[in-house]
């Protein structure tokens, strides 16, 4: 469930402007067709990588076609995987904010989905190294299908029938509105848990310097 974190668009407004930088630059980025981050060994749970018992945790809001979403997981979720992650001291929760058109909430649909099945963020990674065009109608049943194929241990029927499922439906298409009612400006945006304490937004450029000194300020917290 999405929460009212309290932040103000100004306060946003850094993260938000370089994310928008990404955006509208023309043709898409060429496929990566490798992974850029191993995954497996690390505990998933749905929405959660990660050790459950790690004291941090990295709340994302994303969507899919959003090009600078694309370059923080190429780029820098690697780094906080290797860092953070898999020695256990952060765990990342995923949440989508498919706000910038129609193939934003059938990708969400299916990582929705592969969460069912634990392999969340193996799909929403392939999605983004296949990239297109905003709303060009990039996310189709054959990319999934060829992209899941990819991934182990997650089953593809079971992937399909989960992301047409009623729960599955709903919940994506209660994101964008239920985001924005939470005044998230737009993608990416970071926010920090400690504990149990409220999440507060992370101020950060899409530099993987900052963004591992915030995480090292919450670990001493």
């Amino acid at each position: 469930m999405f929460l009212a974190f309290g932040i103000g668009i100004a306060a946003a407004v850094a993260l938000v402007a370089v994310g928008a930088l990404f955006r509208g630059q023309g043709d898409a980025p060429p496929p990566v067709q490798t992974p850029v981050v191993e995954l497996s060994g690390i505990p998933q749970d749905n929405t959660l990588l990660g050790k459950p018992t790690a004291r941090v945790t990295l709340i994302e809001y994303v969507d899919a076609q959003c090009p600078g979403c694309r370059y923080y997981t190429l780029s820098m979720f690697p780094t906080i995987v290797k860092n953070y992650v898999r020695p256990g001291k952060v765990k990342i929760e995923y949440r989508g904010f498919p706000f910038i058109g129609s193939d934003s909430v059938k990708a969400l649909q299916f990582i929705l989905a592969a969460g069912r099945q634990d392999r969340l963020f193996q799909l929403q990674e392939a999605l983004y190294r296949h990239q297109g065009n905003e709303n060009s109608g990039w996310v189709t049943d054959d990319l999934i299908r060829q992209l899941a194929r990819t991934i182990g241990g997650l089953d593809v029927q079971k992937l399909f029938a989960d992301a047409a499922s009623d729960e599955v439906t709903r919940t994506a298409n209660q994101a964008e509105p239920e985001a924005s009612a939470a005044g998230i400006p737009g993608t990416p945006t970071f926010f920090v848990r400690i504990g149990n304490q409220q999440p507060y937004y992370l101020r950060i450029a899409l530099d993987v310097a900052e963004l591992r000194a915030g995480l090292d300020d919450a670990l001493k917290g």
